[in-house]
């Protein structure tokens, strides 16, 4: 019996060994992502700015600065068909506050309201980019559910190793990747830069290079309870039809 388990032992180190070399880029990378997710959770502030870059497009932002793991205030401006104008949202624990201009099939809100539950997300897309932002006792279509991590964004992926960068002073290894879009089968290239001594991202781009963000550890934030927050309108509907 003892010869049969050593045996076993020995058969499961040899797999073992034989996955990790054939997988050794994944792993690398994994380690890679693991050691950045680390970094993040250990800060006390982030900022984050992320910005369109295509020439082709109009030119958009959006601004995010948190207190992870419960508070974070929001700034965008959107140009585009379906919408035009300024928004700017708040959250501190369950409550959100939002103000802005219309949006995504609801009425303008020109002063600070209290959102309800089942409020669509005032700021649009690119949630994922929030990283370790969470709060799941938010129920309904909020994006305050959603958890993020940086592992979560990049498992995976074959990143490939560009050289140093520097953004914001940081210096940084800088990381390509393609990835294919599915409806069109257009290949896609874009980058993310990882701080070469703390492990913290500083600079990555999305959607092919349409935009890219900046990141910012620790700056100094505050982040209060609006004042004054009127009754939501009446006109303020901002959910998803039942499906």
């Amino acid at each position: 019996m003892k010869k049969i388990f050593m045996i076993g032992v020995v058969v499961v180190l040899v797999a073992g060994a034989v996955w990790v070399k054939t997988n050794w880029d994944g792993v690398k990378t994994d380690y890679l992502l693991g050691r950045t997710d680390l970094a993040i959770s250990r800060t006390r502030y982030w900022r984050m700015r992320l910005e369109t870059t295509d020439p082709t497009h109009p030119k958009e932002w959006m601004a995010i600065e948190a207190i992870p793991p419960d508070r974070e205030h929001g700034w965008q401006h959107v140009d585009r068909d379906a919408a035009k104008g300024n928004l700017e949202y708040i959250r501190i624990r369950d409550d959100r506050y939002f103000k802005g201009d219309a949006m995504f099939g609801h009425e303008a809100a020109p002063q600070w309201i209290k959102l309800v539950p089942r409020d669509f997300p005032p700021l649009d897309g690119f949630f994922q980019l929030r990283f370790h932002m969470s709060n799941p006792r938010t129920v309904g279509y909020s994006f305050d559910s959603i958890e993020t991590s940086f592992w979560s964004n990049y498992h995976g992926v074959n990143l490939r190793p560009d050289g140093s960068k520097t953004y914001s002073g940081h210096t940084c290894r800088e990381w390509s990747y393609s990835w294919t879009v599915e409806e069109t089968g257009k290949v896609m290239h874009d980058t993310v830069c990882i701080g070469a001594t703390d492990y913290l991202p500083y600079h990555l781009t999305v959607s092919g290079g349409w935009a890219e963000v900046t990141y910012e550890w620790n700056p100094q934030i505050s982040i209060e309870v609006p004042s004054p927050v009127v009754a939501r309108p009446k006109g303020f509907v901002s959910v998803l039809p039942d499906l």
